[in-house]
């Protein structure tokens, strides 16, 4: 009688495994194909609108995503990013002995690369710096400048468009508030005490509707955060703890 059966070490057995291998590496060429397809290459300049000069190598930045809250710096002032949507864009400019910084909300939509000037604006956060050195008891108070002047009273500067970017009321380069423009029109106002800690924030939409204000209670130990819809309406709570600030 013909034996027609298959004997299973017909076949070696180095089939399967390898067939797995390579259904895995066309897995990851093309799980990697549709990431870079989605990548958007991101390159800025920098034009100052004061009349103090700005070198380029001293600029830097950080585009972070909105929803994952991952960050990408930059390197020779261009960053890839792994898809669209809303970044954070955190501009630091370190000078022999201040260091500025500003940020803005910017959106990336249907594009692959973007060759973009940015703006930088009048008023700006500035601190300055005893020495080379950026270590907390290193820096003088920090303060809010408008080109080369303190900012004080009311201050106000805007988009290359005309539209509000900032605007806020200061004491001696502190702020007693600031309200921060997208430039869809929304914006946060922010509230000072008088240690320059957020006890207040509230957010508006474009057409400025109150949406949601957050309040602090400050504690020794900790802080309660409040966070209340437009009517006033408690929707949450937490306690917040102080880290200490290691060495």
């Amino acid at each position: 009688m013909l034996d027609i059966s298959y004997r299973n070490d017909a076949y070696p057995r180095t089939i399967v495994p390898n067939l797995m291998k390579r259904l895995l590496t066309i897995i990851l060429l093309y799980s990697n194909l549709l990431i870079s397809q989605n990548e958007i290459e991101v390159e800025y300049y920098f034009k100052n609108q004061c009349e103090s000069l700005i070198n380029n190598d001293s600029i830097s930045f950080e585009l972070q995503n909105l929803k994952t809250m991952e960050s990408y710096y930059s390197e020779n002032l261009k960053v890839i990013i792994p898809s669209e949507g809303k970044y954070e864009l955190f501009v630091t400019i370190n000078d022999v002995k201040t260091e500025r910084s500003f940020e803005e909300i910017i959106e990336f939509k249907g594009v692959l690369k973007v060759i973009d000037t940015i703006i930088i604006p009048k008023i700006i956060y500035v601190s300055e710096k005893l020495n080379d050195d950026f270590e907390s008891d290193n820096i003088i108070e920090p303060k809010y400048y408008n080109c080369q002047n303190i900012c004080e009273n009311y201050e106000v500067d805007y988009f290359k468009n005309g539209k509000t970017r900032f605007e806020g009321e200061f004491k001696n380069g502190k702020p007693i508030w600031n309200s921060e423009y997208q430039r869809d029109g929304s914006y946060i106002k922010y509230y000072y005490d008088k240690s320059d800690r957020w006890y207040k924030w509230e957010y508006y939409d474009q057409n400025g509707n109150l949406i949601k204000y957050l309040k602090n209670i400050y504690r020794k130990k900790n802080w309660i955060q409040k966070t209340f819809d437009s009517n006033g309406r408690l929707i949450k709570k937490e306690v917040k703890i102080y880290y200490p600030i290691k060495n």
